[in-house]
């Protein structure tokens, strides 16, 4: 199984360590129960970045597809995915480039956590051209072994 990953992983992580070990210092400091808000705010999205961004990324061969976001893993056989294509989405000042999976039932499946992003949407983000190139190829000749 191949496995492509957002390069933004490593700065998730590092905002995770970052907002946990500030929880963590504020409650080793502690003395009152106001200090508890902090600890949670800090703590919370801390733990989900810290343990979570190791795993982002999309996982394929020829079994199918698993993809690993922020909060929760979607996997399809390819048997499911009926086109994989880029899709854009623009914005005010950038736009976004992302795989988005065509299923069979006819649902269209996004994966932001892979995304490229860029000014305007005038010139296609390549890493995730060659991320839809490859994940079309490797359905293509899964469908057809």
């Amino acid at each position: 199984m191949l496995k492509r990953r957002t390069p933004w992983a490593i700065v998730y992580f590092l905002v995770g360590l970052l907002c946990l070990l500030t929880a963590v210092s504020v409650a080793a400091s502690s003395t009152k129960v106001d200090e508890l808000i902090p600890i949670v705010l800090f703590g919370v999205p801390g733990l989900v970045l810290t343990v979570r961004a190791p795993m982002f990324g999309v996982s394929f061969g020829a079994s199918g597809v698993k993809y690993s976001g922020l909060l929760k893993s979607r996997s399809y056989a390819w048997s499911e995915v009926q086109e994989v294509k880029c899709a854009v989405v623009t914005g005010t000042l950038f736009s976004s480039d992302l795989p988005e999976l065509v299923l069979a039932s006819g649902q269209i499946d996004q994966l932001p956590m892979v995304a490229g992003y860029g000014a305007g949407g005038s010139t296609p983000n390549k890493r995730v051209e060659r991320l839809v190139t490859e994940l079309e190829a490797t359905r293509t000749s899964a469908l057809l072994a």
